[in-house]
């Protein structure tokens, strides 16, 4: 803003304006009224504004009214009579801007510069413009107020019960460890309040970047507030939620929250099915030994990030959490990649499908399907090493013969014909040499790994690793 220095003996004179600086009024802040909003150009036609005389990007840019004439600012009169267009002020941000808003602008060169909606009512959804009256000036420019509301929002804006997004307070958050100045409550702690860095919509979605004593969070929210349910009941919506925590549990950040959604459904199956399958809760098959302040690892630790009592026993500090109806990770030119320093656990309440393209690949020290397979009673069976035995076995029997008066001679079936031959009598077993060349050794390619054989028991799709010595 431009600014002339005041004569520095009338400054802090009683009666004498207590300032050293007075602003010229060609950079000085005007209150309008926001009457359109601009998404597209086609909006500019349809508003009868000249699109020659507006940016070539068009987002965001408004069309205001002044709320009356102010002494010093001489707006020419088809500027008082008419709505004129004004862009955003800022250069990398606009808030949510709609036709009731009520918004500061300047007039710099050729051009008009908003800054707005100004927060009229410290809410995040309805902020009417409280200086609204079409009566005001009645030069302004006549429009169709039928389509209006008495606060001058068009009768199509949606007004809902959305509160701001809040940092509640928590002490054992914000005071860990016993540190802190005075009693909770007293003016020392209340005088130490820092609230959060926000930006929020209209409708319940907004970014939070906080902290908690000294650890930062940060805190992306969607759809969040009051909604109606399928039974019709009002309840509080958490919506979808990102979370990046420092200090503190899931639950100290997300309301409601007690259980993960697939335990949920492990819990009620204990409660309801006395008689089926009940399942098992997220992380059973790691070690259920715990050392001292530390779960075990077959159980999800809600209270990670829960605040100790000193802070040289804080171990636990950064978590994300993600939470939604609906989530959906999809790399669409590359990998998708998960790693853990520990465990990686999965649950579902009803099924979990793996498709893979080609192949899938599992390797692992110890492979267990069931957790009771874990004691290791029941081993699966290496085809490899069936076919081997099988193969001993009927080349034993193919190699048997009776005597008879101390000459060999060859088994037979009930017909009188040889096991080794092909049988005559219908409905007689196979061969043996038929059986037997179904166990026959298969042959390998060059890279040591099976062709297909004729051994119809071995599977052509699914393996298992070999024994090792």
């Amino acid at each position: 803003m431009s600014n002339v220095r005041e004569n520095p003996s009338n400054v802090n004179v009683i009666g004498s304006p207590n300032q050293d600086t007075i602003f010229g009024p060609e950079f000085t802040f005007h209150h309008g009224h926001v009457e359109k909003v601009i998404l597209q150009s086609s909006d500019l036609e349809s508003f009868g504004y000249p699109i020659y005389g507006a940016p070539s990007d068009v987002s965001q840019l408004i069309l205001i009214t002044p709320t009356f004439g102010e002494p010093g600012f001489d707006l020419p009169s088809q500027y008082l009579k008419n709505m004129f267009l004004a862009q955003p002020l800022l250069r990398g941000f606009a808030d949510s801007i709609s036709r009731g808003d009520s918004v500061i602008y300047i007039n710099m060169g050729s051009k008009f510069y908003y800054l707005g909606p100004i927060n009229t009512l410290n809410n995040p959804n309805y902020s009417p413009d409280i200086l609204f009256n079409k009566d005001l000036n009645p030069s302004r420019v006549v429009l169709d107020d039928r389509k209006d509301n008495d606060d001058g929002y068009n009768i199509n804006f949606i007004k809902r019960a959305i509160n701001k997004a809040t940092k509640i307070k928590n002490i054992i958050l914000d005071r860990p460890y016993d540190t802190g100045i005075g009693e909770v409550g007293s003016d020392a702690e209340v005088e130490s309040n820092v609230s959060d860095l926000t930006l929020e919509g209209r409708h319940g979605n907004s970014i939070q970047l906080g902290y908690r004593f000294i650890n930062p969070y940060s805190i992306i929210k969607n759809n969040v507030g009051v909604v109606t349910n399928k039974e019709g009941e009002v309840i509080e919506n958490n919506g979808s939620i990102i979370g990046m925590l420092s200090l503190g549990t899931i639950g100290d950040y997300v309301d409601g929250f007690k259980r993960l959604s697939s335990d949920k459904v492990i819990f009620k199956s204990y409660e309801e099915d006395q008689d089926k399958y009940k399942g098992y809760l997220i992380g059973i098959g790691n070690s259920n030994i715990s050392a001292e302040g530390i779960p075990p690892e077959n159980e999800f630790n809600i209270n990670f990030g829960s605040v100790t009592s000193t802070a040289e026993q804080q171990t636990e500090f950064d978590q994300v959490v993600i939470f939604s109806d609906r989530i959906t990770f999809d790399a669409q030119n590359n990998d998708l990649t998960m790693s853990a320093l520990r465990n990686i656990n999965m649950g579902s309440g009803k099924n979990i499908s793996i498709t893979s393209k080609k192949h899938t690949l599992i390797e692992s020290e110890n492979i267990y399907l069931g957790v009771q397979s874990q004691t290791k009673t029941e081993p699966m069976v290496l085809g490899e090493e069936l076919r081997k035995i099988l193969e001993d076995i009927v080349s034993v029997i193919n190699g048997a013969h009776a005597l008879v008066q101390g000459v060999p001679i060859p088994l037979v079936d009930a017909g009188g014909a040889p096991l080794r031959l092909s049988s005559t009598v219908v409905g007689a077993v196979q061969s043996i040499e038929k059986i037997l060349s179904k166990l026959k050794i298969r042959e390998t390619n060059d890279d040591g790994v099976y062709k297909d054989g004729p051994t119809p028991f071995l599977s052509r799709h699914h393996f298992i690793q070999t024994n090792r010595s």
